[in-house]
């Protein structure tokens, strides 16, 4: 993810920090008895005010993340080549709305903001049952709950913010360079020490986005455990990011690319017969 796109995450965070202080605020810190708090945090859940500053707090993030994948489609079209076919389509697409595919990241971003308070009271709910069954006072359950229900809030939240940014970015990407015409695209990580094994692996791998792949499975330390199958920026706490091939004179070849579940390196010629 480029200091663009983390800078919007960083802001995402800060809004979602302001939402959870004033759920805290609601549920309130004098609560003697547990079901009070769980009882509070889906009162605050349910109430249209929530509701209304979950779709603004989307629509606004999302906003800010197509914009910045338009930015990154007009770098891209200056690969193309000045006054080629594919740069004046690149300008053509941008005018687009792209609406239906946005509609749907804000909306299923909205959504996932407003269950957070009800997944916390969830898991609120099976620690109150645990303790309950240990005998412990409703008082001393109440009190855990006060402490606890910041540290599992924040963590769920920044879960949140890093993974939708990143998640929207790569759907946008996907869904105008599609468009286009342009299957292939390279797999970018943010080259830190945070970055997973498996996805080390995947940088600068040359993928297709009809075919999605599972950067675990081939993973050369073979300790993944969890297999699945997407794109760069697609899953958890990811922060890898889709580059869109335009030109194939800005690619490095012999180049890696990912084809039948494995990493292989190809020519230019090779690849030239997959496009």
């Amino acid at each position: 993810m480029n200091n663009k796109f983390k800078r919007i995450e960083n802001a995402y965070m800060n809004t979602l920090n302001r939402l959870f202080n004033s759920m805290r605020k609601f549920v309130g810190a004098e609560m003697q008895n547990p079901k009070d708090i769980i009882n509070r945090l889906k009162l605050y859940a349910s109430s249209q005010a929530y509701k209304e500053w979950c779709m603004a707090i989307s629509l606004h993030v999302m906003t800010q993340v197509n914009k910045g994948v338009s930015a990154t489609w007009r770098q891209a079209s200056q690969q193309a080549g000045r006054g080629s076919d594919l740069y004046s389509a690149i300008l053509n697409e941008l005018q687009k709305p792209n609406s239906g595919v946005f509609s749907e990241i804000v909306k299923n971003n909205a959504e996932l903001i407003k269950t957070f308070p009800l997944t916390i009271s969830e898991e609120l709910t099976e620690y109150i049952a645990k303790e309950t069954l240990q005998g412990r006072r409703g008082a001393d359950i109440s009190y855990d709950l006060i402490k606890k229900f910041p540290k599992m809030s924040i963590s769920r939240l920044q879960l949140i913010a890093r993974t939708e940014v990143s998640k929207a970015q790569s759907t946008l990407t996907q869904a105008r360079a599609l468009s286009l015409g342009l299957n292939w695209y390279i797999w970018r990580t943010s080259e830190d020490a945070r970055v997973r094994s498996a996805h080390k692996h995947m940088e600068g791998v040359l993928v297709n986005w009809n075919n999605p792949p599972s950067p675990e499975m081939i993973s050369p330390d073979g300790k993944q455990a969890h297999y699945s199958y997407y794109h760069a920026g697609n899953t958890f706490n990811c922060r890898c990011y889709a580059e869109p091939i335009v030109n194939l004179d800005y690619v490095t070849f012999p180049a890696k690319v990912y084809r039948n579940n494995a990493i292989v390196r190809m020519t230019r010629a090779e690849f030239q017969k997959l496009v």
